[in-house]
């Protein structure tokens, strides 16, 4: 049995991760490219991130008024609003005293309606939804 020399354990393991469905090896590129994929649809994985860009969608609105349409407190409200704003998602101006955001990324919206309008869609036609689907928005919520 050959021993393995320091390291050689850990560019195995990365390695096996970076395999592709039929087992081949994903490019350094392309990997970096789902992960950045991967983190942008994690913006969309909360449903208060889900409210504030309802909000913003169609016009730029103050931290208040983004409070008031998402009945989410400031403090929780400001916190989602910097992650996106990080993001590139959304974008902010300051008049005065106020802070107004807006959707920085029309096409982020685009991709989100998208999947609500096809989640509603089920919804309402009745369509069977997968149970694990339901107990876990119903977990998030």
């Amino acid at each position: 049995m050959q021993r393995r020399r320091k390291g050689e354990a850990s560019e195995h393991k990365g390695a096996a991760q970076a395999r592709g469905a039929d087992g081949g090896q994903i490019g350094d590129e392309l990997a970096a490219v789902f992960a950045a994929v991967a983190g942008y649809f994690h913006l969309l994985s909360d449903p208060t991130r889900l409210r504030i860009l309802h909000s913003i969608c169609d016009q730029h609105r103050s931290v208040s008024a983004i409070v008031a349409a998402t009945g989410s407190t400031q403090t929780n409200v400001s916190r989602h609003l910097a992650l996106l704003h990080q993001a590139g998602v959304v974008s902010r101006r300051r008049d005065g005293h106020a802070v107004f955001y807006g959707v920085a990324d029309p096409e982020f919206i685009s991709i989100c309606r998208g999947v609500c309008i096809r989640i509603a869609g089920r919804i309402e036609a009745g369509a069977p939804l997968k149970r694990e689907l339901l107990e876990f928005a119903a977990h998030r919520a």
